[in-house]
């Protein structure tokens, strides 16, 4: 099976490397065009989120390298390859199909059964769409890891009272307060997603009022419509606000820090604690001022310990989700084999239909007092027999044959037709 994937993610490689590999949508158009214009590659997919950055590959190459695709990637971003290839990771065939399903299904995630991951693989698989480095095997794959997903979440408890990265933020920021916080303050900066997803679970929690700010006006001006303690300010009011803010979070994708050190300084005195969390890749957040007094910094990367709570009863569900992704991984073995049976499928159909209408002519010639019309009808039934016999011996072995059953019919009656089939 010759798909690949090769990528960091945050088990194998820290923030600080991470973010030095991570693309913004610009750049995942650049990534996707570039890897597919490689002579090896057929079809490729980017999956580039705040934990992870890997690439889907498809090619008819056996001799596949992925160094190639690292080298690449290292290129776009002005790296050195030779410091940053000991954190990539690299599965091929089985794997890489199973190491996609899991990661949709949220069993590879740093929060254990989140949903926020599937939504950023379909909007990968769109996006390889709209650029056409995606057709026929992996937009199959990518469908399936959707689907697969969807009924881990559907038949498990593994989404139950689900956690995401804005949702454990809360969840620490409790931590430090003692569960207490209708008296505190919040600034949130980035009113995107998870922006949201941590507004919204602090304002469940009674949170006393939040700044909201963004680069577009807009989107905070919106929030405030929908929750009545949430204030909206200009961009460039952020540093003026924050002293009276406990908890300072941001989540944006500008490539420049939304709060630095010598600005934050020059805001604030250092008598009251505040908690920043960092929850942007590149970070958004000058780590210089987890020196400054009575600040306490937290990145991604520190939310590890906090997602680890509680975490027995998801745990039970993943092993039964890893269950299902056995059934999917096992139906979409059996489909790319069959694909790769088509060649002798239609010699094989080819083959019968030559026979057939020999056959059926030798029949007709017989029969020399029958109207064209019963000539008519005795072809399309003996036509329309065969056919349906020929296509419930060939596709039923798809629906009912193991993997291996599927290669041994197919080279079997490649050989009988003297066509060569190398599973």
């Amino acid at each position: 099976m010759n798909i690949y994937v090769s990528g960091v993610n945050y088990k194998t490689t820290p923030l600080e490397i991470r973010e030095r590999l991570s693309f913004t949508a610009t750049q995942q158009r650049t990534v996707l065009s570039q890897v597919h214009k490689l002579d090896c590659v057929e079809e490729c997919v980017l999956v580039s989120t705040c934990n992870r950055t890997e690439i889907y590959i498809f090619t008819e190459n056996r001799d596949f390298s992925h160094s190639a695709i690292e080298e690449l990637l290292c290129r776009i971003k002005d790296l050195n390859l030779q410091e940053f290839k000991k954190y990539f990771y690299f599965y091929s065939g089985v794997k890489a199909v199973r190491h996609l399903f899991k990661v949709a299904c949220g069993l590879d995630s740093l929060v254990l059964g989140e949903d926020q991951i599937l939504g950023q693989v379909k909007s990968a698989h769109e996006l390889s769409l709209e650029m056409r480095t995606s057709s026929g095997v992996l937009n199959t794959l990518f469908r399936q890891a959707v689907t697969a997903a969807k009924k881990v979440k559907t038949c498990t408890d593994i989404s139950k009272n689900s956690l995401s990265i804005g949702s454990l933020a809360i969840k620490l920021v409790e931590n430090i307060f003692g569960g207490k916080l209708e008296d505190k303050c919040a600034m949130i900066i980035g009113a995107g997603k998870i922006g949201s997803i941590a507004l919204k679970h602090l304002n469940s929690r009674g949170i006393g009022k939040i700044y909201v700010t963004n680069r577009t006006h807009g989107k905070a001006e919106d929030l405030s419509k929908i929750y009545r303690n949430v204030c909206p300010i200009a961009y460039n009011d952020r540093y003026s606000a924050i002293r009276d803010c406990d908890v300072v979070i941001s989540s944006t994708s500008s490539p420049h820090y939304t709060i630095t050190r010598d600005m934050l300084e020059k805001s604030v005195d250092g008598g009251r604690e505040r908690v920043f969390i960092d929850l942007a890749v590149p970070r958004d957040l000058d780590v210089e001022i987890k020196n400054m007094p009575g600040v306490r910094y937290f990145n991604i990367d520190d939310l590890k310990a906090t997602a680890e709570d509680n975490i027995d009863r998801r745990l039970v569900e993943a092993r039964r989700a890893e269950h299902m992704i056995d059934e999917y991984v096992s139906e979409f073995e059996k489909w790319y084999e069959f694909r790769r049976a088509l060649p002798v499928v239609r010699d094989i159909q080819n083959y019968t239909r030559d026979m057939l209408n020999d056959k059926i002519n030798h029949t007709m010639a017989k029969l020399k007092c029958a109207s064209e019309e019963d000539r008519a009808v005795v072809k399309t039934s003996i036509t329309n027999a065969v056919e349906d016999l020929l296509n419930k011996l060939i596709y039923s072995v798809r629906e009912c044959g193991r993997k291996e059953d599927i290669q041994a019919y197919f080279r079997c009656l490649g050989a009988a037709m003297n066509k060569e089939f190398n599973p």
